[in-house]
């Protein structure tokens, strides 16, 4: 055990001699150059130097003919997978199921056919951004300072899922009302995945299948009468503007709030002391608790046919009032518990709502072109010096009062508040709700709709479309990275989704570009960074000062560099209200916490489960009516299975990466492990990794000794060609069927109609010893070539009585390690790992594996036509990390 006089921390000899060489301490690095361990350059701005010879690392040459342009290396150490917490992060979005082998060859065959494709050939050749690191310090929590505001009511009684069970008098049936399990999941099945209840209907009649219901009908008749209703019903009511009924279809909103409060599912989340928020009604009511209220709305079609649209609220919308009138009629119930409050001094009020910005246009009243939430004139919204000031609600207020004494002069006043005149807005009259605070920004189609959209149409205006198509082309495969193997200059109607997946690149393809009239790239890299980091930041789970300073930095960046798409005749302006709402971002996060509590992704992805499956459940007459009844159907059912989990949860949940029980090939020779998944010295790196578990403490030179004298007792390994990571949620509970990353690590092969599918082998972000949850100290990128394990006989002779036996492992090929991130765009540059002209090698329990990690290929002016998606890692020399590929990149490798 070594000590570092500089820092006081303990290593192993190996250990010290890393901690050395990485330390950005400053003590630290004078103890490195005094020591001589690891000399420098003569020229301190090269950070190349001799390789150290304690890396046990493979080349198959001899320990005298280093490098002098190598890397230095220092011996690998590892430790278990997985220091960090699913709450500290949200995952991606990518929800790829386990075993999803047929989704995996359709995405090859496409390779396959589109990779090697015609394309357009190559046309001819004619500041400072600080790297942004989150706290990792937890929040401090100013508790409320009385203890009756959130105090437990002490009263004796049952929960809700114990009065559940009353209800149904089942005690000894588990999946009561229904009288087997077979009888319980089939039910489940026809409500939540299943068929039209015909169709239902006539797979019950076949001959041999025995249940309790017969059919659809009589299994509706269940859940009707003996399933409880834990939600509230919807109520079909008439509101009459300009003359004219129309249907309303709504719950009883504060029957909602009582619905979601007693849920057991949410109680873990709920928070029932205000923490510091609330000054003003505690002024006046001494221990109110505020129960917000987040609302959103928006507008989907049914049907392609008969023109056929829905809201949430109202069945059809012709004018502005209508709208208005049926939310004043869902929110009336809001009034007197707001300002009077309920149980225990609860006041519900209304705090945010989440709409695009169309629907913030609506509901404000505010005209096309202007920010719904401040009074910054259309022509000044692109400058950042405006002082930025919330539209005087009294004011509006007081201008929208006139309406019932003068036509003409509330048509004035209102023109004087820069509103439309809408007639009796449903929030003129809600308690303590300033709708112009209320109105939240939209991750969504503020920044993805938004200006990703511009600025990707920017980009395509600043260089050649056909060269960005070429680079997209050329982007190695990685979980987290959607392969635009045809480009995306020719994209139409293109989703949020999809400039979600384009972001996680764009920077990449953005760095090497050349501009017209030879103007400096470094502009262009900054002003897209800034936006990207915006994005990324924007999206966090959890903030801080320092974060929302971060925040705000990225703006200023984006501001201070924005003039290039001037220079380059793109925009002559700045004046778009999506980006003029950037400034209000970190007054929001303070006020409603992070964007996903109010980002209209989670409410638009309800138009499938609430409006179109629901219409397609129908016979299309009278069909709304028929669509609430489906919903309270599929709500009890979704709510019983809950109730059926928590009468089943003795289960046993385990943390780990996921691999398959079985291997992908059981048996593959050693020859065909060198020849066709490139792992060129694999019997010599096996020899290095046996001996270093076996005898931990050896030198550099004693392990090459000793490898030299180890025999493979074997000439089969069995391989496995993918390694997943499946979701972790707040419990520690993993869900394997979420997979939220995976490393591919495949030779070539055919597909079933004779095509070539392409190699892949995955890159990867490797924990050396020392690691932490962010940051890249401790790491390095690696290629991984194969995984595989040995047989209990093959590892009893290789390994000594006593010693810790990996179950799987990975043979991978090093790059070299992280220096300083580059200077306009933040991302950290490496290369191949070379000694003797071979690309070193070891040998590293996959559990030192972290995550994957997307290489962006360093294209230059023009991307060469000769490298292709799946060749483009052996070809290319130098890569860009990129941080971008998803959040947890973006937090995890700064």
């Amino acid at each position: 055990m070594n000590t570092c006089p500089g820092c006081a921390k303990t290593f192993e000899h190996t250990g010290y001699s890393h901690h050395l060489s990485k330390t950005t301490n400053p003590a630290c690095t004078a103890l490195l150059q005094h020591s001589g361990l690891f000399p420098q350059s003569e020229d301190e701005d090269d950070h190349d130097s001799d390789l150290d010879s304690d890396h046990d690392g493979f080349d198959g040459g001899t320990q005298d003919n280093f490098n002098s342009d190598s890397q230095h290396l220092t011996e690998f150490t590892g430790d278990y997978f997985g220091n960090y917490d699913e709450q500290d992060l949200e995952w991606p979005e990518a929800r790829v199921p386990l075993d999803s082998d047929a989704e995996d060859e359709q995405d090859e065959d496409h390779v396959s056919e589109v990779e090697h494709g015609w394309e357009r050939p190559a046309d001819p050749v004619l500041q400072d951004f600080n790297v942004m690191k989150p706290l990792g310090r937890q929040p401090t929590i100013e508790k409320f300072p009385q203890c009756h505001a959130g105090a437990p009511i002490h009263i004796s009684g049952t929960t809700a899922f114990e009065s559940y069970n009353n209800v149904l008098r089942g005690a000894d049936n588990v999946w009561a009302p229904f009288v087997s399990r077979i009888d319980y999941e089939v039910a489940k099945w026809a409500k939540l995945r299943g068929s039209g209840s015909t169709a239902f209907s006539e797979l019950l009649a076949v001959e041999g299948i025995s249940l309790s219901y017969q059919n659809a009908r009589e299994l509706n008749q269940i859940i009707d009468g003996q399933l409880p209703c834990r939600r509230p019903r919807f109520k079909h009511e008439e509101i009459v503007v300009a003359d004219e009924a129309f249907d309303v279809y709504s719950r009883n909103v504060m029957e909602c709030v009582k619905a979601l409060y007693s849920d057991p599912e949410f109680s873990q989340h709920l928070n029932y002391a205000p923490e510091h928020h609330y000054k003003e009604l505690e002024a006046k009511k001494p221990g109110a608790t505020i129960i917000p209220i987040i609302l959103s709305s928006d507008k989907t079609q049914v049907t392609m046919f008969r023109n056929k649209s829905a809201y949430p609220a109202a069945r059809r919308r012709t004018a502005t009032n209508l709208f208005h009138a049926c939310l004043h009629h869902i929110l009336e119930p809001l009034k007197v518990p707001g300002e009077d409050g309920v149980a225990m001094a609860r006041h519900p009020i209304v705090t945010c709502y989440s709409a695009d910005y169309p629907k913030q246009l609506l509901t404000t009243g505010i005209k096309s072109r202007e920010c719904p939430k401040c009074n910054v004139p259309h022509e000044e919204l692109g400058s950042p010096d405006v002082p930025v000031k919330l539209r005087d609600l009294k004011a509006i207020l007081a201008a929208l009062s006139l309406v019932d004494e003068d036509f003409d002069l509330w048509r004035q006043a209102c023109q004087e508040c820069s509103i439309k005149p809408v007639f009796k807005p449903f929030w003129q009259d809600l308690p303590h709700a300033n709708i112009f605070q209320s109105i939240t920004l939209d991750v969504l189609h503020q920044l993805y709709q938004g200006i990703i959209k511009h600025l990707i149409e920017w980009i395509k205006e600043a260089y050649s479309e056909a060269e960005i198509d070429a680079c997209c082309r050329r982007l190695p495969p990685n979980h987290n990275i959607r392969l635009f193997l045809k480009g995306i200059s020719n994209l139409s109607r293109v989703s949020g989704t999809e400039h979600n997946q384009i972001c996680r690149f764009l920077l990449g393809i953005v760095i090497g570009i050349q501009l017209p009239g030879n103007l400096s790239n470094a502009r262009l890299t900054c002003a897209v960074c800034a936006i990207l980091d915006f994005l990324y930041l924007a999206q966090y789970p959890c903030h801080t000062d320092q974060t929302l300073a971060l925040l705000d930095d990225a703006l200023t960046c984006f501001h201070n560099n924005k003039d290039i798409f001037l220079d380059l005749g793109i925009r002559s302006n700045f004046n778009l209200p999506k980006l003029h709402c950037f400034c209000h971002y970190v007054h929001m996060i303070k006020m409603y916490g992070t964007t996903n509590n109010y980002n209209t992704e989670y409410t638009e992805c309800l138009h499938i489960d609430l409006t179109k499956d629901a219409y397609r459940a129908t016979n299309h007459k009278d069909e709304y009516s028929q669509m609430m009844l489906w919903l309270e159907r599929r709500e009890k059912i979704l709510w019983h299975d809950n109730f059926v989990q928590w009468r089943l949860i003795d289960m046993d949940y385990r943390w780990a990466i996921k691999m398959t029980k079985h291997p992908t090939v059981k048996q593959v020779q050693l020859d065909c492990i060198v020849q066709e998944y490139g792992a060129t010295f694999f019997t010599a790196a096996l020899a290095h990794f046996v001996v270093g578990i076996n005898q931990p403490g050896l030198s550099a030179v004693q392990l090459e000794q000793e490898a030299a004298h180890i025999i493979i007792p074997f000439d089969t390994v069995a391989t496995f060609h993918r390694i997943k990571f499946n979701a972790i949620n707040a419990h520690g509970i993993q869900d394997s069927s979420i997979t939220v990353d995976s490393v591919h690590c495949q030779p070539s092969q055919k597909d079933k109609r004779g095509h070539m599918i392409p190699a892949c082998f995955d890159t990867v972000l490797v924990n050396e010893g020392d690691g932490g949850i962010t940051g890249v100290h401790g790491y390095c990128a690696a290629q991984v070539q194969v995984v595989f394990t040995l047989t209990n006989q093959a590892s009893n002779v290789l390994f000594l009585t006593g010693t810790k036996q990996p179950t799987h492992l990975a043979y991978v090929e090093w790059f070299t390690p992280f220096q300083q991130p580059e200077l306009h765009h933040g991302l950290y540059k490496v290369s191949r790992l070379i000694r003797h002209g071979e690309h070193l090698a070891s040998i590293i329990d996959v559990s030192d594996i972290r995550r994957s990690i997307h290489l962006i290929p360093n294209f230059g002016a023009v991307a060469p036509r000769e490298w292709t998606s799946s060749t483009v890692l052996d070809c290319c020399s130098t890569f860009f990390v990129n941080s971008f590929s998803d959040r947890h990149a973006y937090l995890t490798i700064i």
